[in-house]
Protein backbone atom coordinates (compact mmCIF):
# COMPACT_ATOMS: atom_id res chain seq x y z
CA UNK A 1 0.00 0.00 0.00
CA UNK A 2 1.41 3.55 -0.83
CA UNK A 3 0.77 6.28 1.73
CA UNK A 4 0.60 9.94 1.03
CA UNK A 5 0.58 12.79 3.66
CA UNK A 6 0.81 16.53 4.18
CA UNK A 7 4.10 16.43 6.60
CA UNK A 8 2.60 17.80 9.53
CA UNK A 9 0.85 14.72 9.63
CA UNK A 10 3.29 12.73 10.93
CA UNK A 11 4.44 14.97 13.30
CA UNK A 12 2.22 15.79 15.27
CA UNK A 13 1.64 15.40 19.03
CA UNK A 14 -1.37 16.08 20.86
CA UNK A 15 -1.05 18.91 23.48
CA UNK A 16 -3.06 17.41 25.87
CA UNK A 17 -3.73 19.48 29.36
CA UNK A 18 -1.97 22.43 27.36
CA UNK A 19 -4.56 22.69 24.59
CA UNK A 20 -6.02 26.34 24.58
CA UNK A 21 -9.56 24.34 22.95
CA UNK A 22 -9.44 20.93 24.21
CA UNK A 23 -11.57 18.65 21.28
CA UNK A 24 -13.12 16.95 24.88
CA UNK A 25 -14.82 20.29 25.57
CA UNK A 26 -16.67 20.72 21.71
CA UNK A 27 -19.80 19.26 22.68
CA UNK A 28 -19.29 17.02 20.15
CA UNK A 29 -21.02 13.62 19.55
CA UNK A 30 -18.65 10.75 20.51
CA UNK A 31 -19.70 7.35 19.29
CA UNK A 32 -18.62 4.22 21.16
CA UNK A 33 -17.72 1.79 18.82
CA UNK A 34 -18.54 -2.08 19.19
CA UNK A 35 -14.99 -2.97 20.30
CA UNK A 36 -14.48 -0.16 22.22
CA UNK A 37 -17.74 -0.63 24.33
CA UNK A 38 -16.59 -4.13 24.60
CA UNK A 39 -13.65 -3.30 26.40
CA UNK A 40 -15.39 -0.90 28.69
CA UNK A 41 -17.50 -3.73 30.13
CA UNK A 42 -14.48 -5.41 30.93
CA UNK A 43 -12.59 -2.67 32.78
CA UNK A 44 -12.25 -3.76 36.57
CA UNK A 45 -12.38 -1.61 39.65
CA UNK A 46 -13.63 1.91 40.20
CA UNK A 47 -11.42 3.17 37.43
CA UNK A 48 -14.06 0.74 34.93
CA UNK A 49 -16.73 2.19 36.64
CA UNK A 50 -16.36 5.74 35.77
CA UNK A 51 -15.51 4.93 32.17
CA UNK A 52 -19.07 2.48 32.14
CA UNK A 53 -20.51 5.67 33.74
CA UNK A 54 -19.16 7.85 31.23
CA UNK A 55 -21.38 6.27 27.89
CA UNK A 56 -24.64 7.01 27.25
CA UNK A 57 -26.80 4.09 26.17
CA UNK A 58 -29.04 4.30 23.26
CA UNK A 59 -29.06 3.27 19.64
CA UNK A 60 -25.53 4.40 19.44
CA UNK A 61 -23.46 4.40 22.78
CA UNK A 62 -22.09 7.86 23.19
CA UNK A 63 -19.49 9.72 25.24
CA UNK A 64 -21.27 11.20 28.03
CA UNK A 65 -21.32 15.58 28.01
CA UNK A 66 -22.25 17.85 30.45
CA UNK A 67 -22.73 21.57 29.26
CA UNK A 68 -20.26 20.15 26.63
CA UNK A 69 -17.57 18.64 28.58
CA UNK A 70 -16.53 14.99 28.41
CA UNK A 71 -17.41 13.48 31.76
CA UNK A 72 -14.13 11.66 31.64
CA UNK A 73 -12.25 15.24 31.39
CA UNK A 74 -10.05 15.49 34.37
CA UNK A 75 -9.81 18.78 35.76
CA UNK A 76 -6.01 18.61 34.68
CA UNK A 77 -7.40 18.55 31.05
CA UNK A 78 -6.47 15.14 31.21
CA UNK A 79 -8.69 11.94 29.92
CA UNK A 80 -8.93 9.97 32.86
CA UNK A 81 -9.69 6.82 30.55
CA UNK A 82 -6.32 7.57 29.11
CA UNK A 83 -4.42 8.08 32.46
CA UNK A 84 -6.24 5.02 33.83
CA UNK A 85 -6.03 2.17 31.14
CA UNK A 86 -3.44 3.92 28.17
CA UNK A 87 -4.18 5.42 25.00
CA UNK A 88 -5.33 2.07 23.60
CA UNK A 89 -8.20 1.97 25.94
CA UNK A 90 -9.90 4.97 23.87
CA UNK A 91 -12.59 4.67 21.42
CA UNK A 92 -11.54 4.92 17.77
CA UNK A 93 -12.95 8.44 17.37
CA UNK A 94 -10.82 9.62 20.70
CA UNK A 95 -7.82 7.71 19.75
CA UNK A 96 -7.63 8.76 15.71
CA UNK A 97 -8.57 12.58 16.31
CA UNK A 98 -8.01 15.13 14.82
CA UNK A 99 -6.09 12.56 12.00
CA UNK A 100 -8.53 11.54 8.91
CA UNK A 101 -7.93 8.76 6.42
CA UNK A 102 -9.05 8.27 3.23
CA UNK A 103 -8.51 4.98 0.63
CA UNK A 104 -8.24 5.01 -2.48
CA UNK A 105 -7.38 1.33 -3.90
CA UNK A 106 -3.82 0.96 -3.68
CA UNK A 107 -3.30 4.63 -1.64
CA UNK A 108 -4.39 5.92 1.70
CA UNK A 109 -3.90 9.62 1.97
CA UNK A 110 -3.53 10.88 5.42
CA UNK A 111 -4.60 14.21 7.28
CA UNK A 112 -5.42 16.48 10.16
CA UNK A 113 -8.37 18.17 11.09
CA UNK A 114 -7.76 21.91 11.86
CA UNK A 115 -10.55 21.70 14.11
CA UNK A 116 -7.82 21.19 16.39
CA UNK A 117 -5.22 24.41 17.31
CA UNK A 118 -2.27 21.99 17.26
CA UNK A 119 -3.02 20.70 13.90
CA UNK A 120 -4.01 24.01 13.07
CA UNK A 121 -0.57 25.69 13.90
CA UNK A 122 1.04 23.07 12.24
CA UNK A 123 -0.81 23.38 8.78
CA UNK A 124 -0.53 27.20 8.53
CA UNK A 125 2.55 27.95 10.00
CA UNK A 126 4.63 26.85 6.92
CA UNK A 127 3.98 26.60 3.22
CA UNK A 128 2.07 23.16 2.81
CA UNK A 129 3.96 19.93 1.04
CA UNK A 130 3.16 16.33 1.11
CA UNK A 131 5.51 13.08 1.92
CA UNK A 132 4.91 9.71 0.48
CA UNK A 133 5.89 5.88 2.35
CA UNK A 134 4.70 2.45 1.34
CA UNK A 135 3.99 -0.65 3.44
CA UNK A 136 3.03 -3.91 3.02
CA UNK A 137 -0.19 -3.57 4.11
CA UNK A 138 -3.09 -4.72 1.54
CA UNK A 139 -5.23 -3.01 -0.82
CA UNK A 140 -8.52 -1.90 -0.38
CA UNK A 141 -11.17 -2.70 -3.18
CA UNK A 142 -13.02 0.34 -4.29
CA UNK A 143 -15.53 0.96 -7.07
CA UNK A 144 -14.54 4.15 -8.10
CA UNK A 145 -14.67 5.48 -11.75
CA UNK A 146 -10.84 5.47 -12.81
CA UNK A 147 -11.65 7.95 -15.09
CA UNK A 148 -13.21 10.22 -12.53
CA UNK A 149 -10.74 9.54 -9.96
CA UNK A 150 -8.00 10.43 -12.23
CA UNK A 151 -9.57 13.62 -13.42
CA UNK A 152 -10.35 15.09 -10.12
CA UNK A 153 -6.46 13.75 -9.14
CA UNK A 154 -5.17 15.97 -11.59
CA UNK A 155 -7.15 18.62 -10.85
CA UNK A 156 -6.41 19.02 -7.28
CA UNK A 157 -3.17 19.15 -7.73
CA UNK A 158 -3.25 22.08 -9.93
CA UNK A 159 -5.76 23.62 -7.33
CA UNK A 160 -3.13 22.80 -4.42
CA UNK A 161 -0.05 24.62 -6.73
CA UNK A 162 -2.19 27.38 -7.86
CA UNK A 163 -2.67 28.28 -4.12
CA UNK A 164 1.08 28.04 -3.37
CA UNK A 165 1.73 30.84 -5.78
CA UNK A 166 2.53 33.11 -2.59
CA UNK A 167 3.47 36.30 -5.43
CA UNK A 168 -0.08 36.18 -6.52
CA UNK A 169 -2.78 38.57 -4.40
CA UNK A 170 -4.68 36.03 -2.39
CA UNK A 171 -8.19 36.97 -4.13
CA UNK A 172 -6.51 36.11 -7.78
CA UNK A 173 -5.30 32.15 -6.16
CA UNK A 174 -8.98 31.80 -4.45
CA UNK A 175 -11.18 33.15 -8.03
CA UNK A 176 -8.27 30.16 -9.86
CA UNK A 177 -9.27 27.64 -7.89
CA UNK A 178 -12.81 28.00 -7.88
CA UNK A 179 -13.05 29.14 -11.97
CA UNK A 180 -10.89 25.18 -12.13
CA UNK A 181 -13.51 23.69 -10.36
CA UNK A 182 -16.78 25.01 -12.36
CA UNK A 183 -14.89 23.79 -15.77
CA UNK A 184 -13.63 20.42 -13.75
CA UNK A 185 -17.34 19.84 -12.69
CA UNK A 186 -19.03 20.18 -16.59
CA UNK A 187 -16.21 17.87 -17.11
CA UNK A 188 -17.81 15.62 -14.36
CA UNK A 189 -21.35 15.98 -15.71
CA UNK A 190 -20.51 13.82 -18.74
CA UNK A 191 -18.44 16.64 -20.89
CA UNK A 192 -15.11 14.79 -20.88
CA UNK A 193 -13.28 17.50 -23.45
CA UNK A 194 -14.59 20.24 -21.05
CA UNK A 195 -12.51 18.42 -17.98
CA UNK A 196 -9.59 18.32 -19.73
CA UNK A 197 -9.79 21.68 -21.45
CA UNK A 198 -9.91 22.69 -18.13
CA UNK A 199 -6.40 21.23 -16.93
CA UNK A 200 -4.83 22.32 -19.59
CA UNK A 201 -5.98 26.16 -20.03
CA UNK A 202 -5.99 26.90 -16.00
CA UNK A 203 -2.34 25.64 -16.13
CA UNK A 204 -0.96 28.39 -18.50
CA UNK A 205 -0.60 32.09 -17.36
CA UNK A 206 -2.67 33.05 -20.76
CA UNK A 207 -5.77 30.68 -19.47
CA UNK A 208 -5.53 32.18 -16.08
CA UNK A 209 -5.58 35.63 -17.16
CA UNK A 210 -8.61 34.64 -19.62
CA UNK A 211 -10.42 33.23 -16.25
CA UNK A 212 -9.77 36.39 -13.86
CA UNK A 213 -11.22 38.53 -16.94
CA UNK A 214 -14.03 40.79 -15.60
CA UNK A 215 -17.48 39.21 -16.00
CA UNK A 216 -15.33 35.76 -15.63
CA UNK A 217 -16.09 35.69 -11.74
CA UNK A 218 -19.68 35.22 -10.42
CA UNK A 219 -21.20 38.20 -8.34
CA UNK A 220 -20.58 35.26 -5.34
CA UNK A 221 -16.96 35.26 -5.26
CA UNK A 222 -16.79 38.94 -5.20
CA UNK A 223 -15.36 40.88 -2.58
CA UNK A 224 -19.00 42.31 -1.60
CA UNK A 225 -20.79 42.93 1.24
CA UNK A 226 -23.78 41.26 0.19
CA UNK A 227 -21.39 38.79 -0.16
CA UNK A 228 -20.12 38.38 3.45
CA UNK A 229 -23.91 39.18 4.64
CA UNK A 230 -25.06 35.92 2.57
CA UNK A 231 -22.38 33.74 4.33
CA UNK A 232 -23.07 34.48 7.59
CA UNK A 233 -26.76 33.82 7.29
CA UNK A 234 -25.74 29.88 5.65
CA UNK A 235 -23.79 29.73 8.70
CA UNK A 236 -25.83 30.80 11.03
CA UNK A 237 -29.06 28.49 10.15
CA UNK A 238 -26.57 25.60 10.58
CA UNK A 239 -26.11 23.55 13.94
CA UNK A 240 -24.66 25.55 16.43
CA UNK A 241 -22.73 23.64 18.60
CA UNK A 242 -20.90 26.82 21.02
CA UNK A 243 -22.66 30.17 22.58
CA UNK A 244 -18.84 32.15 21.48
CA UNK A 245 -19.48 30.94 17.45
CA UNK A 246 -22.72 32.16 17.71
CA UNK A 247 -21.62 35.70 19.56
CA UNK A 248 -19.09 35.68 16.26
CA UNK A 249 -21.30 35.16 13.75
CA UNK A 250 -24.05 38.31 15.53
CA UNK A 251 -20.82 40.03 15.98
CA UNK A 252 -19.88 40.09 12.72
CA UNK A 253 -23.75 40.52 10.85
CA UNK A 254 -23.68 43.92 13.54
CA UNK A 255 -20.39 44.92 11.81
CA UNK A 256 -21.43 44.00 8.34
CA UNK A 257 -24.59 45.94 8.75
CA UNK A 258 -23.19 49.01 10.69
CA UNK A 259 -19.67 49.71 8.98
CA UNK A 260 -19.71 47.02 5.69
CA UNK A 261 -16.56 46.04 4.99
CA UNK A 262 -12.88 46.27 5.45
CA UNK A 263 -10.93 48.46 2.97
CA UNK A 264 -8.60 45.36 1.05
CA UNK A 265 -10.64 42.87 2.58
CA UNK A 266 -8.72 39.68 0.64
CA UNK A 267 -4.86 41.69 1.40
CA UNK A 268 -4.81 40.33 4.62
CA UNK A 269 -1.47 41.14 6.34
CA UNK A 270 -0.97 37.35 6.43
CA UNK A 271 -2.51 36.08 3.56
CA UNK A 272 -0.81 32.81 3.53
CA UNK A 273 -2.79 31.09 6.81
CA UNK A 274 -5.94 32.10 4.47
CA UNK A 275 -4.01 30.07 1.39
CA UNK A 276 -3.11 26.95 3.49
CA UNK A 277 -6.16 26.92 5.31
CA UNK A 278 -8.12 26.11 1.67
CA UNK A 279 -4.69 24.24 0.61
CA UNK A 280 -5.57 21.77 3.34
CA UNK A 281 -9.41 21.75 3.50
CA UNK A 282 -9.19 20.79 -0.70
CA UNK A 283 -7.06 18.30 0.32
CA UNK A 284 -8.98 16.50 2.22
CA UNK A 285 -13.10 17.01 0.74
CA UNK A 286 -11.84 17.63 -3.15
CA UNK A 287 -11.37 13.48 -3.72
CA UNK A 288 -14.80 13.22 -1.92
CA UNK A 289 -16.63 14.07 -5.33
CA UNK A 290 -14.66 10.77 -6.82
CA UNK A 291 -17.32 9.21 -4.85
CA UNK A 292 -20.46 11.26 -5.93
CA UNK A 293 -19.12 13.66 -8.89
CA UNK A 294 -19.99 16.64 -6.95
CA UNK A 295 -16.90 18.85 -7.02
CA UNK A 296 -18.09 22.56 -6.98
CA UNK A 297 -20.33 23.06 -4.13
CA UNK A 298 -17.33 21.58 -2.02
CA UNK A 299 -14.74 23.71 -3.26
CA UNK A 300 -17.53 26.83 -2.76
CA UNK A 301 -17.83 25.31 0.51
CA UNK A 302 -13.80 25.30 1.35
CA UNK A 303 -13.73 28.89 -0.06
CA UNK A 304 -16.97 30.19 2.37
CA UNK A 305 -15.11 28.80 5.27
CA UNK A 306 -11.80 30.79 4.66
CA UNK A 307 -13.19 33.81 3.34
CA UNK A 308 -16.11 33.49 6.38
CA UNK A 309 -12.42 33.26 8.76
CA UNK A 310 -11.10 36.03 7.12
CA UNK A 311 -13.69 38.79 7.51
CA UNK A 312 -13.99 37.32 11.41
CA UNK A 313 -10.13 37.66 11.88
CA UNK A 314 -10.64 41.37 10.49
CA UNK A 315 -13.50 42.39 12.15
CA UNK A 316 -13.56 40.27 15.48
CA UNK A 317 -10.83 40.44 18.10
CA UNK A 318 -9.70 37.38 19.26
CA UNK A 319 -6.79 35.37 20.60
CA UNK A 320 -6.07 33.50 17.17
CA UNK A 321 -7.53 32.98 13.95
CA UNK A 322 -11.00 32.39 13.77
CA UNK A 323 -10.72 29.55 11.02
CA UNK A 324 -10.10 26.85 13.54
CA UNK A 325 -13.29 27.83 15.27
CA UNK A 326 -15.32 27.82 12.23
CA UNK A 327 -13.60 24.29 11.28
CA UNK A 328 -14.49 22.84 15.05
CA UNK A 329 -18.32 24.04 14.04
CA UNK A 330 -18.91 22.55 10.80
CA UNK A 331 -16.01 19.55 10.09
CA UNK A 332 -17.70 16.79 12.59
CA UNK A 333 -21.17 17.51 12.05
CA UNK A 334 -22.30 15.33 8.81
CA UNK A 335 -25.52 17.61 8.98
CA UNK A 336 -23.56 21.15 8.71
CA UNK A 337 -21.47 19.79 6.03
CA UNK A 338 -24.21 18.64 4.00
CA UNK A 339 -26.32 21.69 4.59
CA UNK A 340 -23.59 23.79 2.87
CA UNK A 341 -23.28 21.25 0.17
CA UNK A 342 -26.35 22.37 -0.59
CA UNK A 343 -26.34 25.79 0.20
CA UNK A 344 -23.25 26.58 -2.31
CA UNK A 345 -24.95 23.81 -4.74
Amino acid sequence: MKHQAPDCFRVFACAAGACPDSCCRAGWEIVIDEETRKRYADMTGPGGCRVRSAVQDGEEPLLRMENGVCTLLDGDGLCFCQKQFGHEALCRVCREYPRFHREFGGLTEHGLSLSCPTAFALATGQPPSLTAWADDSPIVPNDLDPERYLLLRRGRELALRLLLEEGRPLRERVNLVLALAERLQAGLDGSKRAGELALKRLSSPIGQKAALRPGRIRDWRREQKETLQRLVRVFSRLEILSPDWKQTLDRLAAQLDADGLPEGLLAPEQPEVYARYLWYSLWKYWLDAADDGILLPRVRRSAAMTLLGLAADRMIAGDRSHLQRISREIEHCEENLDALLNAFA
